[in-house]
C-alpha cells in the first residue's frame, strides 16, 4: 500500500503548492476540542496533519506547544521514550493498523534511528527527521 505522505506530496508537486501540515497536541485543551480541530484542519485545506503526543519533557518543542479528511496523510510527532516503553515494534503495528503515515521521534537517539527507520518503513511509515536550526 503506498504511503500517504507520498501522494500527497506528488500531487502537490504536480500542481506546484506546497504542504500544509498543521500541528496540534492530542487532548489540548481537551479530547472533544483537538478531534474538532483535527476534523477542521483537514476539511479547511490541510494537506496533513501532525499530531503531538504530550510529553513531560518537551525538548525539542516551542514555548506554545509545551502549552498546550481520513484519506489525510497523519504524522505523528512525540518522544522515543513511551514508544519504548510500549515496544517500537508493537507501537509501529498498532500506528500502522490505525492508518499512520509518518512519524517525528525529535529525541530518537541516533544509535537506533535506523533499526527504528527500518521498522517504521516496513510498515509503510515515514520517520520524518529534524533538522538542527543552524543546518538550515
Amino acid at each position: 500500500m503506498p504511503n500517504r505522505i507520498d501522494a500527497v506530496l506528488g500531487e502537490l508537486r504536480e500542481s506546484g503548492r506546497t504542504a500544509l501540515a498543521p500541528f496540534i497536541t492530542i487532548g489540548f485543551p481537551d479530547v472533544p476540542t483537538s478531534e474538532a480541530l483535527a476534523r477542521t484542519i483537514l476539511e479547511s485545506g490541510g494537506d496533513m496533519l501532525e499530531l503531538g503526543v504530550p510529553f513531560s519533557d518537551p525538548l525539542a518543542d516551542g514555548p506554545t506547544v509545551q502549552m498546550t479528511r481520513v484519506e489525510s496523510p497523519l504524522i505523528l510527532m512525540g518522544y522515543y521514550n513511551p514508544y519504548l516503553s510500549y515496544g517500537p515494534e508493537r507501537f509501529l503495528d498498532d500506528a500502522a493498523a490505525a492508518g499512520l503515515d509518518g512519524m517525528i521521534v525529535p529525541d530518537l537517539p541516533t544509535e537506533e534511528s535506523a533499526q527504528f527507520g527500518a521498522m517504521a518503513a516496513d510498515r509503510g511509515i515515514h520517520l520524518i527527521p529534524m533538522l538542527a536550526r543552524q543546518l538550515r
